[in-house]
């Protein structure tokens, strides 16, 4: 998404990626609702191991996360972010799903480079409203055939 932002590259990329984003977005927020409904059903499950083990688990994501970022970037930084930056957003991403369920933020994080890749989260959990005048009209139906209740049945 940083290329078509930036670089005016990979529209049709950037689209998928913006897809698939909200949709674990929203993935996610579900996610959430249901440990707060368990949480609600059974608060003995939520004791101190219970706590430990999410916490070591974020951590243990976070480090396969970091190679990930440093494999993308083994070939240099990109002049409108860098890996840091991704790794700082990573954190953060971390941090506010702790604390969505109830636990503690894990992560130091720089602010500064988190606001830096501020603009994802805008694209992600934005509403996006296009203009009707301006936007063409999706053909579905590749080869123009009609078809028919006959067709169908």
């Amino acid at each position: 998404m940083g290329f078509n932002k930036h670089k005016n590259l990979f529209k049709g990329i950037s689209n998928v990626i913006e897809a698939t984003s909200k949709e674990e977005q929203i993935h996610g927020l579900f996610g959430i609702d249901i440990i707060h409904i368990i949480k609600k059903e059974h608060p003995e499950w939520f004791d101190d191991e219970y706590n430990e083990s999410i916490i070591k688990s974020c951590k243990e994501a976070y480090m396969a996360e970091s190679k990930i970022v440093d494999w993308i970037f083994e070939k240099g930084e990109l002049e409108w972010m860098s890996s840091q930056t991704v790794k700082e957003f990573i954190k953060n991403r971390f941090n506010n799903s702790l604390e969505s369920i109830g636990l503690s933020r894990i992560f130091e994080i720089d602010e500064k480079m988190v606001e830096e890749a501020e603009w994802f989260n805008d694209e992600v959990i934005g509403t996006k409203h296009g203009d009707f005048f301006v936007k063409r009209s999706i053909n579905y139906n590749k080869r123009n055939k009609s078809i028919t209740g006959d067709d169908l049945f």
